[in-house]
């Protein structure tokens, strides 16, 4: 067998390798390049954060940068690079800000919708403004470890094979490729596991009446949520947040409903994030079942559209549009690391020594932060075992399925690689070494830039 031929060359070696650039990925490349680390950005697709931004199981709307509970919705517990992103996102015309919901806020308390080709855009410029090299439509193929440490990693491009070489790695796949080929102990969860989570992706509906929508759904007294704003581009307050209550809406012998519905509307006459088909649970690791899960969920966004036109006001001549380019696994395996957050760790609100960041959104209503409080994420949750020159950001980063209710999601993405990254720089001045990092000044770096450690009142 011939192997295929890998260029050495054909890229310089970097102090910070950060594969994957999803929203954890942003987050770190950006963090790690401001510290002065010379910095590449690895993504297979050809744009920045990840399925998230174009559907799957990320969202639109960033949940939570404010507390989730109820009178707490000026707590801030997440700032730096996420609210950066979002600022510029917002002076772009892309974005709304943050908007207080109208109903449904004992659960989600705040939204910041964002248009998602604006999002794109900023987090390039963002990226490529502070020194990162991007390297667009290019795959994790081979790492090449010994002992526990990274020596390189080769990935493919239209270039063909290539080792990139760096002092750190920050492995932000969503999937943990990086830390699992490196040798790092992983748990997987196959279908009816304990743990394992469901495919899905959203989609628009288009040419939708949302005033007459609205209108209907409120008769029914179906609304879950509600939060209205002024649109980019439009003088007055239209509908930007909807929830429907599928259950109810059976009762009253509507047919074919999903099991949920979540929405955001960035513009006039369209729901832009169409929140309510999944696949599974099923192995995220596996292709055949990721196969039947695009075929199953194409199939059910029509399903859902021909629902929405046969039975709802304002929507008898929409049509489904935009969906996400592939299917998004909300989980696929969980890389073991140093400290492994739990459920109580989220629950309890609890607090370590090492905090490198806080969060509070626990994406399941029947589980809150006690004392409408927050939790914090340990530098220890980033660093894998037995790799000693890698970090990792992102969903991957927890067993229990609790904790990553809460971990997964886009916010708590952004500030834990924002973490990541600055720690890769620091660890990349001296041995490379994730364990050798300094946390107190790594805490340090984190506030300077903005990031949050602990909540803060904001009163926005």
């Amino acid at each position: 067998m011939i192997e295929p031929h890998v260029s050495e060359t054909r890229y310089p070696a970097c102090d910070v390798l950060v594969l994957g650039g999803g929203m954890a990925g942003i987050a770190a490349a950006v963090a790690a390049a401001r510290q002065g680390a010379s910095t590449v950005l690895v993504e297979q697709s050809g744009w920045l954060g990840g399925i998230g931004i174009v559907g799957a199981t990320g969202l639109h709307s960033f949940f939570n940068i404010f507390d989730a509970h109820p009178g707490a919705e000026r707590t801030r517990v997440v700032a730096g690079i996420a609210q950066e992103l979002i600022d510029r996102v917002q002076r772009s015309g892309g974005g709304l800000g943050h908007i207080r919901m109208e109903r449904g806020g004992d659960f989600v308390s705040m939204l910041t919708p964002v248009e998602p080709e604006v999002f794109k855009l900023v987090a390039a410029e963002t990226c490529r403004e502070a020194g990162v090299r991007l390297l667009l439509h290019t795959t994790v193929d081979e790492v090449r470890a010994t002992g526990g440490h990274i020596d390189g990693v080769v990935v493919w491009n239209r270039a063909g094979r290539s080792l990139l070489r760096s002092k750190t790695y920050v492995d932000c796949t969503g999937d943990g490729i990086v830390a699992q080929y490196a040798g790092a102990p992983v748990q997987t969860f196959a279908a009816g596991d304990p743990g394992a989570y469901s495919a899905g992706f959203t989609f628009r509906l288009c040419n939708v009446d949302l005033g007459r929508l609205e209108a209907d759904l409120d008769r029914r007294g179906v609304i879950s949520q509600l939060a209205h704003a002024v649109k980019p581009g439009t003088s007055r307050p239209d509908l930007v947040r909807l929830g429907i209550n599928m259950p109810k809406l059976r009762e009253q012998g509507v047919e074919g409903t999903p099991r949920y519905f979540l929405s955001s509307s960035l513009r006039p006459r369209e729901i832009t994030y169409m929140n309510c088909i999944n696949h599974g649970p099923n192995d995220g690791m596996n292709p055949d079942h990721l196969t039947e899960a695009e075929l199953d969920l194409r199939a059910q966004m029509f399903a859902v559209a021909d629902m929405f036109r046969r039975n709802l006001d304002g929507c008898e001549e929409c049509y489904p549009a935009g969906p996400a380019p592939y299917a998004g696994q909300r989980r696929g395996l969980a890389i073991r690391c140093d400290y492994e957050l739990s459920q109580e760790d989220c629950t309890e609100g609890r607090q370590f020594d090492d905090q490198v960041a806080c969060f509070a959104f626990i994406d399941n209503s029947r589980y809150l932060v006690r004392d409408a409080g927050a939790y914090g994420i340990p530098y220890r949750a980033l660093v894998p075992r037995e790799v000693d020159n890698l970090l990792i950001a992102g969903r991957m980063m927890t067993v229990d399925l609790v904790a990553h209710n809460s971990t997964r999601n886009t916010v708590c993405c952004l500030a834990c690689g924002q973490a990541a990254g600055a720690a890769a720089a620091l660890a990349a001045t001296g041995s490379g070494l994730a364990r050798e990092v300094d946390v107190q000044a790594l805490q340090d770096t984190l506030r300077a830039a903005g990031a949050l450690l602990q909540p803060r009142p904001d009163p926005l």
